[in-house]
């Protein structure tokens, strides 16, 4: 898959979910699932880390994707911090964060991978 999603620590503190090119939407809705199984083995909140240093053209129909992320979180879902941003994808910055209602599960662009937790 295009896309790799795993823990970022054996602590299980974060899933980093890293973006390679070529991907599809299909990719991505696999990614979203597999964080969905991976918060249902915890019982805190994670933050999730959405690495796009290595993908520079979005998949068509992404948008409607990137805000199914606010639309249904998993209820343990935390923060998404989006590292690696080109400007590609600079472009589509603020349709990422479209439908963002809850602070407590928003999108914060970082500068480094390393994220709070």
């Amino acid at each position: 898959m295009a896309i790799t999603v795993r823990w970022k620590d054996q602590e299980r503190t974060c899933i980093t979910t890293r973006f390679d090119d070529p991907w599809s939407l299909g990719d991505f809705i696999e990614a979203r699932k597999q964080w969905h199984r991976m918060i249902k083995s915890v019982d805190y909140r994670v933050p999730i880390l959405l690495d796009m240093s290595r993908t520079f053209h979005p998949p068509k129909g992404i948008l409607r994707q990137f805000s199914a992320i606010h639309r249904a979180p998993h209820p343990r879902q935390s923060h998404i911090f989006v590292y690696g941003m080109n400007p590609e994808y600079m472009k589509l910055r603020d349709h990422i964060i479209e439908g963002v209602v809850d602070p407590a599960k928003s999108v914060k662009f970082v500068d480094s991978a390393e994220i709070p937790v």
